[in-house]
């Protein structure tokens, strides 16, 4: 599945706003939302395949990376719902679990 465009204006307005504020200009602006996006929908791709198998490893990184998006893009709060997840191996949640909410925390993109 592929970001929304809701989604993709919400990185773009919190780009704008964080970076706008320290004086970087629009083409470098334009970049680093071009760069955030295609980030996150490679790292979505990944996980979406995870979820659709048994081998679950790999979804913390892809988490983690997601997480690191979302912060670099100033988008803190949905960064957090991302942290919660490498939680979930730790507390010794099922796949199916991990997976339902894995899934959950993704329908924000869509």
């Amino acid at each position: 599945m592929m970001i929304n465009e809701d989604y993709k204006n919400k990185i773009r307005e919190s780009v704008v706003q964080k970076f706008g504020d320290m004086g970087v200009d629009e083409d470098t602006i334009n970049e680093l939302v071009a760069i955030s996006i295609e980030s996150l929908q490679e790292e979505i791709t990944q996980l979406q395949a995870l979820l659709d198998g048994e081998n679950l490893d790999q979804i913390g990184f892809h988490t983690h990376t997601i997480k690191g998006v979302l912060l670099n893009v100033g988008l803190d709060d949905d960064a957090k719902k991302f942290q919660e997840i490498k939680h979930l191996f730790e507390e010794g949640k099922s796949n199916d679990e991990i997976k339902e909410i894995t899934k959950t925390r993704l329908s924000i993109f869509f």
